[in-house]
């Protein structure tokens, strides 16, 4: 793959997708098919936007391996071709990843995000059979590799090097334990060879470093919002684009970490937003919880603060 035109549709800000559920806690396709096709009328389109199905903002670990191909198939389906969509495939067993990373490419997705398995950790050499297994298994999609280091296995350096040598693996959703130098080095290092997608909220260095893309659930809510602010740092007006973050993105996800410590799962805040926004959010399954009515009064005035538009 042509590792530049990769970054040029890799980029801008990446949004989980959330999983739409129904009343009984069914999948809701419809539901969720409606939300893409609205943020990509909204903005969210090739250049300036990815979509993430079935990640851990879409619940992947509570729903059936037919749940997270159905999910998938509707964010596809909804994107119609207009903005790049990445399937998380990660899981504990190797043939549900190989599964979903052959799936993806059989409905036309972009790429597939993956991890290492994760409960039990793998070891350097485990980690290159567990992407060597799903490299080998596709003949086309475009894999990133996500270090999810707060599943106790951290990617080194010199195991990224060679996953730099398959040929499809051309993304990098990167974080780091330790932040700061060591996660800047990491950007700076494989900015040339990968499309690097921030996952620590370092948007401003990650651009500065090279990087294409940050993770965000606001845009989810507020698309244009962080498209702007994506506008700001292609531009190079990191004074400005940092501004944006503090002013909103900062506020949003305090919310959502105080939320995180109140039920499991991402997409408990992200479902609420939307309905106050009148758009549908819908209900969340055990592990996680709705927001009750508490909650939606505070999160309420934090969007009202922040200039959310379309409160009702």
């Amino acid at each position: 793959m042509d590792i530049r035109q990769v970054k040029q549709e890799l980029c801008g800000p990446m949004i989980p997708v959330i999983t739409h559920l129904n009343d009984d806690l069914s999948v809701n396709c419809k539901a969720i098919e409606q939300e893409v096709n609205s943020l990509v009328e909204r903005g969210v389109v090739t250049g300036d936007g990815v979509l993430l199905a079935v990640g851990a903002g879409g619940d992947f670990n509570m729903l059936s391996v037919a749940e997270r191909k159905a999910a998938a198939k509707a964010i596809v389906d909804g994107a119609a071709g207009r903005v790049p969509v990445l399937i998380g495939a990660q899981d504990t067993n190797v043939n549900v990843m190989i599964d979903m990373a052959q799936f993806a490419e059989e409905i036309g997705a972009y790429g597939i995000q993956m991890s290492t398995t994760y409960y039990y950790p793998p070891s350097d050499e485990d980690a290159l059979a567990i992407y060597r297994a799903v490299h080998d298994a596709t003949n086309s999609i475009a894999i990133m590799a996500y270090n999810t280091y707060w599943h106790d296995y951290d990617l080194p350096f010199d195991v990224i090097d060679q996953l730099c040598e398959m040929e499809r693996i051309v993304g990098l959703k990167w974080s780091r334990p330790n932040g700061g130098t060591d996660y800047m080095k990491g950007v700076a290092r494989y900015a040339d060879r990968l499309a690097i997608v921030d996952n620590s909220g370092m948007w401003v260095m990650t651009m500065m470093l090279g990087g294409t893309g940050v993770i965000t659930h606001l845009a989810t809510i507020w698309p244009e919002y962080d498209i702007e602010t994506w506008h700001l740092l292609k531009a190079r007006q990191y004074e400005a684009a940092q501004a944006r973050i503090m002013a909103g993105n900062w506020i949003w996800q305090d919310f959502r970490g105080k939320m995180a410590q109140r039920t499991s799962g991402e997409s408990p805040p992200v479902k609420a937003a939307l309905d106050l926004l009148g758009r549908y959010g819908g209900p969340s399954r055990l592990p996680s919880r709705t927001l009750n009515a508490e909650e939606r009064a505070e999160l309420k005035t934090l969007l009202t603060s922040i200039g959310v538009p379309g409160l009702s």
